[in-house]
C-alpha cells in the first residue's frame, strides 16, 4: 500500500513539474515550510515567556 502511494506522489509532482513547471508543488513546499516556521516561532516564544 505504501509503495503504491509513493507511486502516485511521483507521478502527481512529475506531472506538475511538466505540466506547471513544477508551480503547484513549490506552493506547497512553501506553504509547509510557512506552516513549519510559524510553530518554531510559536514554540520558541512560548518558551521565553516561560522562563520569564
Amino acid at each position: 500500500m505504501f509503495r503504491l502511494l509513493l507511486i502516485i506522489i511521483v507521478l502527481v509532482i512529475g506531472y506538475d513539474a511538466v505540466v506547471h513547471q513544477g508551480a503547484y508543488t513549490r506552493d506547497a513546499w512553501n506553504s509547509v515550510a510557512r506552516l513549519t516556521n510559524s510553530s518554531v516561532e510559536g514554540a520558541r516564544e512560548l518558551g521565553e515567556r516561560a522562563r520569564n
